[in-house]
């Protein structure tokens, strides 16, 4: 137990002060570039040093998840290397105790920081994914952003629009190109704005359309369904509905409807399961292939810290410098194979299954072989 509150120790230690270095490194490069924008929205907003905190702090979490792998596997090498360089580890093998025993806090560790980022994948960053939405130079959200065509799968409607505003999820000038079975109201509907309306009791997800010039009897038309399910609601029936308004129905969100990657990196994976099944969004390989690398990401983590740590404590007794480039080595091959199967997917080459498992087939053999000097 000494051993491994030693090893531990010294792993966390490793483990906060690289995390805090490169975490600074990045946000204080990014913050000198930005820092015109923050200070000019530090006065309607508490002050500097709350932008900044408010800012990075969300990033810093999201930081975490992208790091987190990398510098466990850091921690560890430079936890063992300690031990290397003192003589610890000749004196520890001296007595008696096996490299696994060694190596076994530093994998235990890289497991822990393993769940860690889990339970922040699923927990946390699906709570704070919309401040990802605003960069430095749209801290307020009310920048306007070119507006690329969407479509509504289970309606067969186009969304069009000039703008669109994340701060309020407006959509400037939209033009909304119909289907044959919409005939009745011509070719499209054209309107001033689209504000984004969630489901609520009595009215269903979709889009508040304000200022309708075509058609311009919008006001007389019946509202429109498609296999029972309403898709253009009118004044006719919808007595909420001020003139010169409508409502179209949808279950594409404003964060789908732009176009965002927010809501596929940062969302928990039911709420990835449930896009996948919606039939208004039709998503690509992508989602699916998250959902299934969200299952392989702790076996990969490991695979990784069982590639490096045996650099350090196997059976061929290696200089640290050594030992650190050996380990960037396969850290580099690491992220290849993992990259290049996920492009191939996303490039519909492999399914979204195996290009998510596919890395595990070829790394986890791999990491086994490279850890068993260690059971030895």
């Amino acid at each position: 137990m000494l051993i491994d509150r030693y090893i531990t120790r010294a792993q966390l230690h490793a483990f906060v002060i690289v995390f805090i270095s490169l975490a600074g490194l990045t946000f204080v490069v990014d913050a000198f570039t930005n820092i015109e924008e923050f200070i000019a929205h530090a006065a309607e907003a508490g002050g500097l040093w709350r932008v900044l905190g408010s800012y990075y702090g969300c990033r810093l979490i999201s930081f975490f998840d992208a790091t987190s792998p990398v510098i466990a596997l850091a921690s560890a090498m430079f936890a063992l290397s300690w031990l290397e360089r003192h003589n610890e580890l000749t004196a520890l093998l001296a007595a008696g105790i096996t490299r696994w025993r060694i190596a076994r806090p530093a994998l235990v560790f890289a497991a822990t920081v393993s769940i860690v980022a889990m339970a922040n994948r699923e927990l946390v960053l699906p709570r704070i994914r919309h401040a990802f939405s605003r960069n430095a130079q749209d801290l307020r959200g009310d920048a306007a952003h070119p507006f690329e065509a969407r479509y509504d799968h289970r309606t067969e409607i186009l969304f069009r629009g000039r703008t669109a505003r994340m701060a309020d999820c407006r959509i400037e000038a939209p033009s909304l190109l119909l289907p044959a079975n919409l005939a009745e109201y011509g070719p499209q509907i054209d309107a001033a704005v689209a504000v984004w309306k969630s489901a609520t009791e009595g009215r269903p997800a979709g889009y508040l359309l304000t200022g309708v010039s075509e058609p311009a009897d919008i006001d007389g038309l019946e509202p429109a369904a498609r296999d029972a399910a309403p898709t253009v609601l009118t004044r006719a029936t919808a007595s909420w509905l001020q003139p010169g308004e409508c409502f179209v129905t949808s279950d594409v969100t404003f964060e789908q409807m732009i176009g965002s990657t927010n809501w596929s990196q940062y969302s928990s994976t039911p709420d990835l399961v449930r896009a996948i099944a919606n039939p208004s969004l039709g998503v690509g390989a992508d989602v699916p292939l998250r959902v299934h690398a969200r299952f392989v990401a702790p076996l990969l983590d490991m695979s990784l810290a069982l590639l490096g740590v045996p650099l350090v404590v196997g059976p061929i007794r290696r200089g640290i410098f050594v030992a650190v480039g050996a380990c960037v080595g396969l850290t580099v091959v690491f992220f290849l194979v993992t990259l290049g199967c996920h492009a191939l997917a996303t490039a519909y080459l492999l399914s979204p299954s195996l290009g998510a498992w596919l890395p595990v087939l070829v790394l986890t053999p791999l990491a086994a072989w490279r850890a068993q000097p260690m059971w030895q």
